[in-house]
């Protein structure tokens, strides 16, 4: 019903404003992939500017934004290795690249149908109409240790994930661009993923799931969209995927870590201004919510977003945004549909939720920042706040009502002057209850997971990534995490305690109103160290192995240490890797 109601939704949208549209070409966006987008990031960083064309907090990106960006870079300031990636980018995006470009050509192509280009398996160009059809395959095998330390470990499991699937992107008449993905996988993930899936009901970026033998998950994905202009400066995207706003490793604001939503996405970029309006339909599990609830059906809530953002000179740029969350049963039990006053692109939001009637919506505002300070050096953060008394705040007496997040962190491209060696370090951190609300409805989740970072709140986290490429086809990354986050725990009257971690707790349950402090609970250190090899064969077939480590230290139980490795083939895929 979810994918129908997407459906249903950007045909909508696309047959009212249809007449309007401007007869511009439109692609669609390139999928959310770290590795791709890290190929991105690490070009506009080295330029020392931002790109002219999108912004880059924003994402995903367009492919005929990303083209111009690479094709005005100076590449004789590449090295070898930049030179592939360049190639590997513009040949992935060749239809968004001049018509007379021999870009995405294949030398080999099979019974002069399949792979005439090098991203294609089959492909229709026309001048008014193309598309690109791309089988997708992921498969992956491996074996997980039993805790090393202590017997609160997960026992010794064999891992594997089976993913098959179809992609399909395109454009018609020079004026809609469509992208499409529908998939079906059966996986044993890791044991601290098993965990949090059964904890929340609900598998990190997924939709509904089924159980797969002992230890196993069976679940379909699928996405789909449509993207036009109605104005040069004005995108449309419209349909059913997942949003990222930040250039952190994380996001404290909108992640990529819940399942896909749909949604209406309007991008409007003049001068050095970028405004972004997301409206969006989430979905609420009452069990999820440990609310009592008798049954078991999916309900609506609504999200609404905006963000202005601002290139200042050639290196920085700076947004604002606000967000608010709805939802809740009215007396007959139904869901609250989205009030009309939210879909105003300019209004202020609390506004429009006073004018409702309402304070049942969850509002948080903030900031967020990147310096590209030097050819090579970004300097970037979050701010988040839901909630603040100056006064109280004096007093130092951890009031539950002190809500903000934060993030900031640096990346280093060409660490010490070498070549395709890159360094980021984040740090990360939420109050109590920051992405809570009164009511659990009006939450910032979704499917059963945060809309942000995925510790949800009661947090501090410092990341680490480390990526080296070497030789063109071949890249290493190691990922390395220390958070101090609290747990909630089964108090001594049998209830589950409620300290502030679970957005998908009603902060009207928390434990005590003042003294509350980051990492209250059942207090818990946790290490992570996740090192992924992975070579392509050819354009998007991959070869991986990852070897992952992670000691988890909580207070009120044994400290226990896990450890896999895992080997995996992916074509057309980007590589998974749950880290939180």
């Amino acid at each position: 019903m979810l994918k129908i109601s997407a459906i249903r939704g950007s045909l909508l949208i696309l047959l009212l404003v249809g007449p309007l549209l401007e007869a511009l070409g439109q692609r669609a966006s390139i999928p959310l992939n770290e590795e791709v987008y890290h190929l991105i990031d690490r070009f506009e960083v080295l330029s020392g500017r931002n790109s002219p064309t999108f912004h880059s907090a924003v994402k995903p990106y367009r492919r005929d934004q990303v083209v111009p960006f690479l094709q005005g870079l100076d590449q004789n300031q590449f090295s070898y290795v930049d030179d592939f990636n360049y190639a590997y980018l513009l040949n992935d995006s060749w239809e968004a690249v001049a018509e007379d470009s021999l870009w995405g050509n294949s030398q080999k192509a099979i019974w002069n149908t399949f792979y005439k280009k090098k991203s294609d398996f089959l492909m229709v160009n026309e001048p008014r109409f193309d598309v690109h059809l791309n089988p997708v395959l992921y498969f992956a095998g491996g074996n997980e240790r039993p805790g090393l330390v202590g017997e609160s470990g997960t026992t010794q499991r064999t891992l594997f994930q089976n993913t098959r699937g179809l992609e399909v992107r395109g454009q018609i008449g020079g004026k809609v661009g469509f992208y499409s993905f529908i998939g079906t996988t059966q996986a044993v993930f890791p044991g601290y993923v098993h965990d949090r899936t059964e904890q929340y009901r609900g598998l990190p970026g997924e939709g509904t799931i089924k159980n797969f033998k002992e230890n196993g998950y069976d679940f379909f994905t699928s996405k789909g969209y449509f993207t036009f202009n109605l104005l040069p400066e004005i995108n449309v995207r419209a349909g059913y995927d997942k949003i990222k706003i930040g250039e952190g490793e994380r996001s404290m604001i909108l992640s990529d870590h819940a399942n896909n939503f749909l949604f209406t996405e309007l991008n409007t970029q003049v001068w050095k201004l970028q405004y972004t309006n997301i409206w969006a339909k989430m979905m609420a599990f009452p069990a999820q919510f440990h609310d009592y609830v008798s049954d078991t059906k999916a309900y609506s809530k609504w999200f609404a977003f905006h963000r202005l953002g601002l290139n200042i000179g050639k290196k920085a740029n700076i947004g604002v945004f606000e967000t608010v969350v709805y939802g809740g049963l009215d007396s007959a039990g139904h869901a609250f549909p989205m009030p009309l006053d939210f879909l105003n692109p300019i209004i202020f939001l609390r506004g429009a939720e006073l004018e409702v009637g309402s304070y049942d919506g969850k509002m948080q505002l903030g900031f967020d920042w990147k310096w590209n300070f030097w050819p090579g050096l970004q300097w970037y953060g979050q701010f988040v706040l839901d909630e603040f008394h100056l006064e109280l705040y004096k007093q130092r007496n951890g009031w539950w009502g002190q809500k903000y997040a934060g993030q900031t962190g640096f990346k280093y491209f060409n660490v010490v002057g070498l070549d395709n060696l890159d360094l980021q370090v984040e740090t990360n951190f939420a109050r109590p209850y920051t992405y809570n609300h009164r009511t659990a409805w009006s939450g910032m989740t979704h499917f059963g997971q945060s809309l942000a970072h995925p510790l949800g709140s009661n947090f501090y986290e410092l990341l680490g990534v480390l990526r080296f490429q070497p030789i063109p086809r071949l890249s290493f990354s190691s990922k390395a995490q220390y958070a101090l986050y609290g747990q909630d725990f089964i108090g001594e009257d049998g209830d589950e305690t409620n300290f502030g971690s679970d957005p998908m707790k009603s902060y009207e349950t928390r434990e005590r109103d003042t003294g509350n402090f980051i990492g209250q609970g059942n207090t818990t250190r946790q290490i992570m160290l996740d090192v992924l090899a992975s070579y392509q064969l050819k354009h998007n077939l991959f070869l991986d192995g990852r070897l992952w480590l992670r000691k988890l230290m909580p207070i009120m139980t044994e400290s226990y240490t896990d450890m896999a490795f895992v080997v995996s083939m992916r074509w057309n895929i980007g590589y998974r890797r749950d880290f939180y």
